[in-house]
């Protein structure tokens, strides 16, 4: 068995579901958490102890979960998992279900990270968003946050409908204001599944003009790295030593062990996802089955894909020696390379392809032109 130094766990509840969202979430359903608590920690008791450099408690929300229920789940974990010196533990959070008594919680069974879904400033955006808290709960949810925990990252979400240039500055001063050493900054996508999706399709929504998606990256970056964010991922900023080291794991393709609904771990090559839904989840854990849904054996092909397109996600490049024992050597890729370099989308560097900065606005359609 490999050495696996990081674990992803799934709670999938929210208190409404977000009309552009295509995680594995569900609204409501509070007679079931404690249900899915005692699953979810009978699936953590089947997994290695570790010791684990990182672990992360994502959603759906987490915190929505009740004191009580919290604190069992965090109480359970403790008891089984083993945690690296210098660990960091990272949960999600919404301003909608985020106090005090939570966050302290968290705090005293070892959580030294939150990362909190912001989205917006502006109560308008929100309710667009289909958000269920408003702007000065934010306020308040990191800054209790910030008195709990030693990091704390806020999420925003760009490019919504008409959005103006001083809207993203105001939002982009929460980290100023709050002084918040990461953030994680996405556009707008209407994702197939979701509600906006069904709305475009209908034409209620429309993509936003390609100049003016590009405006608002540029501003986003340039805001963030006056304030000592710098992007060390596609849509990931931090000051240095802040990032992610979690979701670093998942770029940098390290193995890693996850539990809950739709959860999905990759070890040693195999991806394995398990039941999506809930209710199933909790019977198939209780059946002792695995609770699996699939599990995918990646193949060559696959794992060279990935090579490429996380690792170009990274400020620091794919390594020219990790394409190469995938199995893709210079001589296919170099006549590529060597153009986009001359088109200054590309940038060669110690061992490293690297996207510049004008081709983070093209990033997929450089990628498609970059794989074999």
């Amino acid at each position: 068995m490999p050495d696996v130094r990081h674990l992803y766990l799934h709670v999938p509840y929210c208190q409404a579901k977000c009309p552009y969202c295509d995680f594995n979430s569900i609204a409501g359903r509070d007679d079931e958490h404690a249900a899915y608590v005692q699953a979810l920690l009978a699936e953590v008791r089947r997994l290695p102890r570790g010791p684990y450099d990182t672990v992360f408690i994502g959603g759906g929300t987490p915190t929505l979960l009740g004191p009580r229920l919290l604190e069992g789940l965090l109480a359970g974990l403790r008891d089984h998992l083993l945690l690296a010196d210098g660990y960091e533990w990272t949960c999600e959070a919404n301003p909608g279900s985020s106090d005090a008594e939570r966050f302290a919680i968290l705090a005293a069974h070892g959580v030294n990270r939150l990362s909190l879904g912001v989205q917006s400033t502006h109560d308008h955006h929100l309710a667009f968003l289909g958000r269920v808290h408003r702007g000065a709960e934010a306020e308040r949810a990191l800054a209790l946050a910030r008195a709990a925990v030693p990091r704390v990252s806020a999420d925003l979400i760009m490019g919504l409908p008409e959005q103006t240039s001083a809207e993203l500055d105001a939002d982009l001063e929460l980290y100023r204001r709050h002084d918040l050493a990461h953030a994680s900054v996405y556009h707008l996508t209407y994702e197939t599944g979701t509600e906006f999706h069904a709305r475009r399709a209908r034409g209620e929504l429309a993509d936003i003009a390609p100049e003016r998606s590009r405006a608002l990256f540029a501003q986003a970056w340039d805001g963030l790295a006056a304030l000592g964010l710098e992007a060390y991922e596609t849509s990931n900023f931090a000051r240095a030593g802040q990032e992610s080291r979690h979701n670093l794991a998942y770029w940098l393709r390290r193995d890693y062990h996850a539990a809950g609904a739709g959860a999905v771990s990759t070890v040693a090559g195999v991806r394995t996802t398990r039941e999506k839904h809930p209710a199933r989840y909790i019977a198939a854990v209780a059946a002792g089955d695995g609770a699996l849904w699939k599990t995918e054996h990646l193949t060559a092909a696959e794992l060279l894909a990935e090579t490429w397109m996380l690792g170009l996600r990274l400020a620091g490049g794919v390594a020219t020696a990790d394409l190469a024992a995938a199995g893709d050597h210079e001589e296919r890729w170099r006549p590529r390379a060597d153009a986009l370099i001359g088109e200054g989308l590309l940038e060669e560097r110690t061992g490293h392809l690297t996207l510049t900065r004008a081709a983070r606005a093209v990033q997929d359609e450089v990628t498609v032109y970059l794989l074999p």
